[in-house]
């Protein structure tokens, strides 16, 4: 708690200066234009504001997603504000940093007074800066199918699987009814055999017509072997995991919390967050099963796999990160998580790190894509006995 509180007043300090920063930047481009009552009242005007948005999103959370269209309103103005303020920032450090590069090496005039008309006096920055935003609001929903093909060193009775995981859906913030739909039958399309969904289905956005609609809708998809959901950090924020949990009653989703069923002769493992106050240790979750058969689990958070590397897991599938969402903190999701997103191997050990296919937080995406993850997975021949 105190490590978050140190975190949380630093990063408002910084973004109160980052803020002033471009409060300059933007008040030294006004007036290149003569636009006085832009730099005078505009620019602070809308920077305050979006900082008041952006901090109200974070600190009345509970309040605000009481009320559907307050949400939406603060949502969309809160999430415009911050891919201005990020990439503004990143375009005049950048240019700042070539214009300091160029005063300090012999540049002949003409490409000086060049770059000054584009960048210093230019309306690059802006324009970059809305059409990156304005992208990133496409790219949220531009839903990709993301392909992995794994081979487990064990035998099974059948030898392959192919399977569908999607993760970290957080409902009501990108996603709504819409695009349950569009989920809904991209994954029919693909006809899998098995159905993961791995933990944030809900967040505090979600409102219960939301919650109710995407659980039925995705529970209804008809697979060979079923849907199986575990449980993420969000769910355990939202502290009625009853009621969560009721949603799916309904439906043909398995809901797995620290349990494990046997699909054929494959030990398919769902863990509870790691945010739960008891979560069971894989060891006692594993029993008494076989692991000379396929063992595949399903966790949320990627930050355990240590864990399963040494209770002889074959294939752990996790999302969580969303390989940082926004650019360019999915170079730096890495530094808070065992891994960030894509696949690792050890031994014979592989886990699958989604970027997940809905957001947190904000409807904007420009690091990674939301993404359906689409893994066929190869057994070993079952040996048989011949006579």
């Amino acid at each position: 708690m105190i490590r978050f509180i140190v975190f949380l007043v630093f990063a408002i300090i910084l973004l109160l200066f980052v803020n002033l920063y471009l409060y300059k930047r933007y008040k030294r481009l006004a007036k290149s234009y003569n636009l006085k009552k832009i730099y005078v009242h505009v620019i602070p005007i809308c920077l305050c504001f979006g900082l008041v948005l952006f901090f109200s999103s974070f600190f009345l959370q509970k309040w605000i997603y009481q009320y559907k269209s307050l949400t939406i309103l603060i949502k969309y103005i809160s999430s415009f504000y911050i891919g201005i303020v990020l990439y503004s920032l990143l375009f005049f450090l950048i240019g700042d940093s070539i214009g300091y590069l160029g005063s300090s090496l012999k540049i002949s005039n003409k490409i000086k007074i060049c770059f000054s008309k584009i960048y210093a006096d230019g309306l690059i920055v802006p324009v970059l800066a809305a059409m990156i935003t304005i992208y990133a609001f496409y790219n949220a929903v531009n839903f990709k199918i993301t392909t992995y093909e794994i081979s487990i060193n064990k035998s099974s009775s059948i030898s392959s699987l192919d399977a569908i995981m999607i993760s970290d859906l957080h409902v009501g913030t990108s996603i709504d009814k819409n695009e349950i739909d569009k989920i809904k039958a991209m994954i029919e399309t693909l006809s899998p055999q098995i159905l993961f969904i791995c933990g944030d289905f809900y967040d505090h956005s979600s409102y219960e017509q939301i919650m109710k609609y995407s659980a039925a809708k995705l529970g209804s998809i008809k697979t060979e072997y079923g849907t199986y959901f575990v449980t993420g950090n969000h769910e355990y924020y939202l502290k009625n995991m009853s009621k969560i949990l009721s949603y799916f009653d309904d439906t043909e989703t398995i809901v797995l919390q620290d349990e494990m069923v046997i699909i054929k002769d494959i030990n398919l493992v769902g863990r509870k967050d790691l945010h739960a106050r008891e979560r069971a240790p894989l060891s006692k979750i594993l029993g008494e099963a076989n692991k000379n058969k396929p063992i595949i689990l399903l966790d949320h958070q990627p930050n355990t796999i240590d864990e399963s590397i040494n209770n002889g897991v074959d294939l752990q599938l996790s999302g969580h990160t969303h390989n940082g969402q926004l650019f360019p903190f999915n170079y730096i999701a890495g530094l808070a998580n065992h891994t960030h997103y894509g696949m690792v191997e050890s031994g014979n050990f592989k886990a699958v790190v989604s970027s997940g296919i809905g957001t947190w937080m904000y409807p904007i995406r420009t690091g990674s894509a939301s993404e359906i993850v689409r893994i066929k997975i190869n057994f070993l021949k079952e040996k048989t006995n011949d006579k």
